[in-house]
């Protein structure tokens, strides 16, 4: 480790080959800032505007079984006062707050700022729906100004700022604020920050608290390159990871492509918002799109010099015209434990889905065949009537309260007087 005492001015141009020097800016402030940088290393020394790229999951950017979809927001968002969906004109959505800014992927495959009115439009403007696993917005939080240090013997950058992420179109939503990446020597390391937001019930929506602010992970890294030249790509854990929520399923020969979990601080923290269980494999239609997507970091955010590749199909996806059904009794979702009882008074959405009973604000889908019941059961009763009134008109199959009818005519004539012609 090298100690380098660099002059406030040229903090920002220090590099790995950074030597214990005394330098001063002329006309500037001559206090001298020592600094430690680690020696070695390609991409080391102090960084001063380092960015930070995720999406969290899949899952973050897609449609929603209420509310439309569920997506990114840059700063912190305000009180909704409520569990409901955000409009434009509640002034909850940002697409750009200080250092920080929403960029979703654009059908030409380059990224652009993100904006409230396409929230919920994949790339080639096409609403997403919760009955695909394919369909994405494809958006991303970018925090760009990250300072700290890296080389190969570790790294800590630190961002000041805050993104929102909110599902079920703003039912509910959580605050990540001021993210740290510390990683060691070996590659391994972790994303926290501070998480707040607003608890609510599957329950009852009306009901609505502040969570107290409290440090969490939110991702678990391994086998960060920390080497390569101006910045790297890392896959936080959570396939093979057991979260330690009960909730979770087990990992059988079907699922062990896409199971796995958020680290359990984090899920914990969800417990309260409603969201856990689209945090871990729950055993849900949704389960593929939840496993956490690559973070990117590039040490100087003017240049960068790792650019995001458009997000990958998630391994078991369903094809987009996936059929989904419709939930009995308008929508009504049964507490968590207990099948068939109490419902949550959430809007109706034009993708929900019959419900599982699970740990989440609004639970998955139905899987397989179970799904199609609703619809089929309403195919066949619409033949049904279809052919019942055909036979009506064509006289084949004259139906017992028509022929009382005719009857009643028929006898009503008999009864009349005759009048005479004139």
């Amino acid at each position: 480790m090298l100690a380098v005492v660099l002059g406030a001015g040229m903090l920002a141009g220090a590099g790995a080959g950074a030597s214990a020097s005394a330098a001063t800016e002329p006309g500037g402030d001559d206090r001298p800032i020592t600094v430690t940088v680690p020696e070695g290393g390609s991409g080391g020394g102090v960084v001063a505007n380092a960015q930070l790229r995720w999406g969290l999951s899949r899952e973050a950017s897609s449609g929603s079984f209420a509310g439309g979809c569920n997506f990114l927001s840059a700063g912190a968002a305000g009180d909704a006062g409520g569990a409901r969906v955000w409009t434009e004109a509640d002034g909850l959505y940002a697409a750009r707050s200080g250092s920080v800014r929403i960029e979703k992927l654009s059908a030409s495959g380059t990224w652009r700022t993100a904006d409230f009115a396409s929230r919920c439009l994949d790339p080639n403007g096409v609403p997403v729906s919760a009955g695909s696993l394919t369909a994405s917005t494809s958006s991303q939080v970018v925090l760009d100004g990250g300072v700290g240090q890296v080389g190969v013997d570790g790294a800590t950058i630190r961002w000041t700022g805050s993104f929102t992420v909110a599902f079920y179109g703003g039912m509910t939503y959580w605050t990540a604020t001021d993210p740290e990446l510390t990683i060691g020597a070996d590659g391994s390391g972790r994303l926290v920050a501070t998480l707040g937001g607003y608890a609510t019930s599957m329950d009852d929506l009306t009901e609505w608290e502040p969570l107290p602010a409290r440090e969490v992970v939110l991702a678990e890294l391994n086998g960060v390159d920390l080497g390569a030249a101006g910045g790297f790509t890392a896959q936080p854990e959570y396939l093979g990871v057991d979260g330690g929520d009960p909730a979770q399923v087990a990992r059988t020969a079907v699922n062990e492509a896409y199971w796995g979990s958020f680290p359990s601080s984090f899920v914990d923290f969800q417990a309260s918002t409603g969201q856990a269980s689209y945090w871990f494999s729950s055993g849900g239609q949704r389960d593929p799109a939840k496993p956490a997507t690559p973070l990117i970091v590039n040490y100087d955010a003017t240049a960068p010099a790792v650019v995001p590749e458009a997000p990958a199909t998630p391994t078991g996806a369903q094809p987009s015209n996936a059929v989904v059904a419709r939930p009995p009794g308008g929508g009504g979702v049964a507490a968590a434990g207990a099948p068939g009882a109490g419902s949550a008074a959430f809007p109706v959405g034009d993708t929900l889905t019959a419900a599982r009973s699970e740990p989440g604000l609004v639970p998955d889908a139905l899987d397989g065949a179970e799904g199609l019941l609703l619809p089929l059961a309403a195919l066949v009763l619409c033949l049904l009537a279809s052919t019942l009134c055909v036979l009506q008109l064509s006289g084949r199959l004259p139906l017992p309260w028509v022929r009382a009818a005719q009857a009643g005519s028929a006898g009503a004539a008999e009864a009349r007087p005759a009048v005479a012609r004139r």
